[in-house]
């Protein structure tokens, strides 16, 4: 866990302008204000600034339980990228994670309808959901650090608007007026939202309130899942929670697919589903070999310095490598290798 140290603090941070030292002073009354074990971990001052502290996760090691076998063993791309999602998480949001796994916090795998579900429970509220399709993702945050950035314009509405994420007031009882409920409606959606640090801060401050009672989870809790979910999340942080990019990932963003607009052209030299045929092909290639790439323990994006190449990596020894998908329908191999060759040597 990163402490910032309160006397080091000037009135307000750099960059941070949407809070003061007043607010974390008044996050330490609020959580000392409440008798909890977790006062004998950290300190509710240490923890108070620790809410509006840069997102760093809690270290890999040590973890809170052993996972000896391969975390992305029978995962596709958006499996993978759902655990490494919790897992960060849960190393980001909860407080001394790696010590309180079981007593103050578990993580759930409900594999028992399709699509699977993942949440993280925290106290007894749930902080996260997520299905392992990445179809959507809901987070629960403390509504005070989103207000104060609102109230600073230091978030966009509109663009979260523009996104798809839904800022709808949490109907569950425990500090029912304080929160708000956020629902994204795909994975990338979630990880640019995840980039806000009023969010950060509103799941943090949350996570700190709910997790200051006597929970007992007991069978509830399975380690497995805490333990894959914890290595998983070092997938994520190496390739889409980097901050800039410094050229270690080898590509600019994750691939997400291709999509086919509702409405196709109508003229007569237009063959929409043939049109369809080859965007649904090119995607399932693109996919192919990013799971082949993924199963030798390389991450596989999109773009590259700003080039819109159709995927790029590195592999374990530092060299980039750039593909240029195509596919063929109705004998236009040639013409579709030209293209392919002509893209790759502009690259």
């Amino acid at each position: 866990m990163e402490v910032v140290v309160l006397s080091d603090l000037t009135e307000t941070q750099p960059g941070t302008s949407w809070w003061t030292l007043a607010d974390v002073d008044e996050v330490t009354e609020m959580l000392a204000s409440r008798r909890s074990r977790l006062w004998q971990l950290v300190a509710p001052a240490d923890l108070a600034a620790w809410v509006f502290a840069n997102p760093d996760p809690a270290p890999l090691d040590p973890p809170p339980v052993g996972f000896e076998d391969d975390w992305s063993s029978g995962l596709d791309e958006s499996g993978r990228r759902a655990w490494a999602l919790a897992g960060w998480v849960a190393r980001t949001v909860v407080p001394k994670a790696a010590d309180t796994a079981g007593r103050y916090w578990i993580l759930s795998h409900l594999d028992d309808a399709a699509p699977s579900v993942l949440r993280l429970t925290v106290g007894v509220l749930e902080i996260l959901g997520l299905y392992e399709s990445g179809e959507a993702v809901w987070l629960r945050v403390h509504a005070a650090p989103i207000g104060l950035a609102m109230d600073a314009e230091a978030v966009d509405l509109e663009e979260w608007e523009r996104r798809g994420v839904e800022v709808l007031e949490d109907g569950t009882k425990t500090l029912a007026e304080d929160k708000f409920l956020l629902r994204c409606p795909d994975l990338d959606t979630a990880l640019w939202l995840l980039r806000q640090p009023p969010v950060i801060a509103g799941l943090r401050m949350l996570s700190c309130w709910v997790a200051a009672g006597p929970y007992s989870f007991e069978g509830r809790y399975r380690p497995e899942i805490v333990g894959r979910a914890w290595l998983a999340s070092e997938f994520l942080i190496g390739h889409e929670f980097a901050g800039e990019d410094d050229g270690e990932a080898g590509f600019d963003r994750p691939y997400v697919g291709s999509r086919v607009a509702e409405d196709l052209p109508t003229q007569r030299s237009f063959d929409a589903n043939r049109y369809r045929a080859g965007v649904d092909e090119h995607d399932r290639l693109c996919r192919l070999l990013i799971d082949h790439l993924a199963r030798s323990g390389m991450s596989v994006g999109a773009g590259l310095a700003g080039i819109d190449v159709d995927l790029a990596w590195r592999d374990a020894a530092g060299r980039q490598f750039v593909a240029e998908v195509k596919s063929v329908i109705g004998g236009n191999e040639v013409e579709q290798l030209r293209l392919g060759l002509g893209q790759v040597l502009e690259y």
